[in-house]
């Protein structure tokens, strides 16, 4: 999808429509720009800039906090479009998808119709306002490449004849998996372009680089070295946040790790998973940091019970420096025994009351009903879009893909 958080708000507003429109995480001074619409990148606010370098680029900017609910629901019906063609489908973020059509069409001419009828669809059942960048290819590297690398609202179709063409008009941090430190390291090897790098040979980049070296080497050369797959489940599931009150305060801290926590709790049921491992990281003020890790002799689940974990972890923690951001993670996820025991056993009715607890704010809202301890927290580690490249959807009983909260 194209500048797409900007988009969604470009079209759930019509008012920011040709405008330039920045999504912010946050909308202080420092606040980092998370997606610019079509018409700010024009004038230079790109995807990372800070808040107050977006108003000197363009004073007219209009700046707008990210509204992650809007963008799921958003997401949700473009994913429910695209199970009407294949279920093959692999999110690869939320606001891109890998699709496998083998067997749905019989040469890259159908593909395009479909294609083409995918985008129309989108713009007239979701969002006149949206639009995707669709890559068609025979390896799932190369399409991705494809879609990188066309315009905005376009379909570019990448066939084995024309590889060498398409190399020619790219550089190589066109290409997807090669930032500036890598084409460094590339360029030290005399390689300079894309048509150079099909081309080396492949014991010298191995020896250079390692297995990265051949999966780009091999992806470049279109074979197929990755295929179309649902999302594995998550091996951890956490949650973390940059504490604009820097300080030293334990019982500040105390409140922060409490929603945190309450945070990673929640996915952590919704996954119906247990926990028998925890990590609590955190930056220091102003530079520095630590973390902490303990495996459990127990599954947890409950918000409490991973609290209790993470503040024995932050007690061990010999406090020197003022912290900046706190994150808090568990693993060694597994399904909870459902075995009764012959004796009480108060993590039972713990978790009967984590569960009514989230019944209620599932149904009612986030934060209806909350712990005492995230008392006066409510604009700390607010809810927030992932930028890593797997996310977290799940498939209900009709195949159909429903993105949980991050």
């Amino acid at each position: 999808m194209n500048s797409y958080f900007a988009s969604v708000e470009q079209q759930a507003n019509p008012f920011l429509r040709g405008k330039p429109v920045g999504v912010c995480a946050y909308l202080t001074d420092n606040g980092c720009i998370i997606a610019s619409s079509i018409e700010a990148k024009a004038v230079g606010i790109k995807t990372g800039c800070r808040v107050r370098d977006a108003r000197q680029l363009h004073p007219g900017v209009t700046l707008v906090q990210n509204d992650p609910p809007k963008y799921r629901s958003t997401t949700e019906k473009i994913f429910s479009i695209l199970n009407d063609y294949t279920d093959e489908i692999e999110p690869y973020s939320i606001d891109e998808a890998f699709l496998d059509l083998s067997g749905h069409v019989s040469d890259f001419a159908e593909a395009r119709k479909m294609a083409e009828t995918i985008g129309h669809r989108i713009r007239t059942e979701v969002g006149e306002w949206l639009g995707a960048s669709i890559g068609l290819s025979f390896t799932k590297f190369l399409a991705k490449l494809a879609s990188d690398c066309t315009g905005p609202d376009s379909i570019l179709i990448l066939e084995k004849k024309d590889l060498p063409s398409f190399y020619s008009g790219i550089g190589l941090t066109d290409i997807w998996g090669i930032n500036t430190r890598l084409e460094a390291r590339l360029h030290a090897l005399g390689i300079a372009s894309p048509l150079d790098l099909i081309v080396y040979p492949i014991e010298n980049l191995m020896r250079a680089l390692g297995k990265p070296g051949y999966y780009l080497w091999a992806s470049l050369n279109g074979q197929d070295i990755h295929r179309v797959t649902r999302p594995a489940e998550p091996k951890s599931v956490g949650h973390s946040y940059c504490v604009p009150k820097r300080t030293t305060d334990p019982v500040y801290h105390r409140k922060i790790l409490m929603k945190l926590c309450e945070k990673t709790g929640r996915r952590l049921r919704r996954y119906e998973k247990e926990a028998r491992g925890i990590t609590l990281y955190w930056r220091e003020y102003p530079v520095g940091g630590g973390n902490c890790r303990k495996q459990l002799s127990h599954g947890i689940m409950t918000s409490l019970d991973i609290f209790r974990a993470s503040l024995r972890l932050y007690e061990q923690y010999k406090q020197r420096a003022p912290i900046s951001m706190l994150a808090v993670t568990v693993f060694a996820l597994h399904q909870p025994s459902r075995q009764l025991s012959l004796f009480y056993d108060p993590r039972q009715r713990a978790r009967k009351l984590g569960g009514a607890l989230d019944h209620l704010n599932d149904r009612y809202g986030e934060y209806t009903v909350f712990w005492g301890s995230m008392w006066a927290t409510e604009k700390n580690a607010l809810d927030r879009i992932g930028f890593r490249k797997t996310i977290a959807p799940s498939f209900n009983e009709r195949g159909e893909i429903e993105f949980l909260q991050e």
